[in-house]
């Protein structure tokens, strides 16, 4: 009889991308575009966390880095500077202590629904018959 599971495939809450939207921005980014919105809609379905019109989500670096444990915290920097730069994600700093230097985000829906792929580009899945 042949083994059909392994530790490594669905018994983990995966880290998800869509690959239209890996097309457009990048899979580092899409994947974590996903996780932010992930937290943002936590916050949304919980009524917290709603500054200027918007819900937000915030972590540290350090804590942001503990869900992608394959990333060095500089490439993590890297990839959430990269999806400011592009706008995609809007961060801010709605922290009580003047020290404290954790960053807010936000995703710029708008803007992100506004991308479009190139012709030829989108991906889809056919299953077989």
């Amino acid at each position: 009889m042949s083994k059909t599971s392994s530790k490594y495939l669905q018994n983990k809450r995966p880290l998800l991308a869509d690959p239209d939207l890996a097309v457009l921005i990048g899979l580092h980014e899409a994947m974590v575009l996903q996780q932010m919105n992930y937290w943002v809609k936590i916050n949304e379905k919980a009524g917290k966390n709603f500054k200027d019109g918007h819900f937000w989500t915030y972590n540290s670096y350090e804590s942001w880095q503990e869900q992608f444990p394959f990333w060095t915290s500089r490439t993590l920097k890297n990839i959430i500077a990269r999806l400011e730069a592009q706008n995609l994600l809007i961060s801010a700093n709605f922290n009580r202590m003047s020290f404290d230097r954790t960053k807010w985000y936000r995703i710029n829906y708008d803007l992100l629904d506004n991308l479009e792929l190139p012709l030829g580009k989108t991906f889809t899945m056919e299953c077989e018959k």
